[in-house]
């Protein structure tokens, strides 16, 4: 039985890498020959189709990290905040996309690279500040047990810092420069949709298989952690 699993599980992963190494080509060639570009913009509006899905997942992964740490606060399983960690590293890196494409797209679209009156760049990069306090907090801390309920505390404050920068373009009446919510009115041309929810497919199945490879490293080192500890 225990085969079998293993079996199923290494045919799903492999699965994964497939549809990774077939998904992430074609959104990042189809976004730069397929769609057409909004003329104000020119090329650089295709840097969307990058930005946007990157973005979505380091919105997702705090979420996700809070989920696990509510329920590592609750069980005191270190597996759950093996999770939450793994989670918000991925957010991390993902964030650290939509930093480096933001600007770009911002120059073409405004003609600066980042505005300070736009209330949804403000809120990320309290995001991204947020998730930087919850890495040096972790790293600061040496005792196993208040690392890991410090920071699913921590954990917690991102995901409301993720949902704060959600609304920011919802709930501010004046947000600024920075464009609508693309589920919204008047939505997007056929072959602009088709490019862009790809993309998001590509991206989300991009951050699957990197949360199992980071998860699998984390793991390891907290094996190697607790047996420094209990020699100690």
């Amino acid at each position: 039985m225990a085969k079998k699993n293993s079996f199923i599980s290494g045919l799903a992963e492999a699965a994964l890498w497939l549809a990774v190494a077939i998904s992430i080509p074609i959104a990042v060639i189809g976004s730069l020959v397929y769609p057409n570009v909004i003329l104000e913009q020119g090329l650089s509006h295709r840097i969307f189709y990058f930005h946007v899905p990157v973005a979505w997942v380091a919105l997702y992964g705090p979420i996700l990290a809070s989920f696990f740490s509510v329920i590592f606060l609750i069980s005191k399983k270190s597996l759950w905040d093996d999770l939450a960690f793994t989670s918000n590293q991925i957010s991390f890196l993902f964030a650290i996309g939509v930093l480096f494409s933001g600007p770009i797209w911002a120059f073409s679209a405004w003609g600066v690279p980042w505005d300070r009156t736009d209330a949804r760049l403000q809120s990320f990069f309290i995001l991204c500040l947020s998730l930087v306090s919850y890495f040096v907090f972790r790293f600061l801390i040496l005792d196993l047990k208040k690392k890991a309920i410090i920071s699913s505390y921590l954990s917690i404050l991102c995901a409301l810092s993720s949902v704060l920068t959600w609304g920011a373009i919802r709930w501010i009446e004046n947000p600024g420069n920075h464009p609508g919510s693309v589920l919204g009115k008047g939505g997007m041309d056929p072959d602009m949709k088709i490019t862009f929810w790809f993309s998001i497919f590509a991206f989300h199945l991009l951050f699957l298989i990197l949360f199992l490879l980071t998860y699998r490293t984390q793991k390891i080192l907290s094996i190697r952690d607790r047996i420094r500890t209990e020699k100690g």
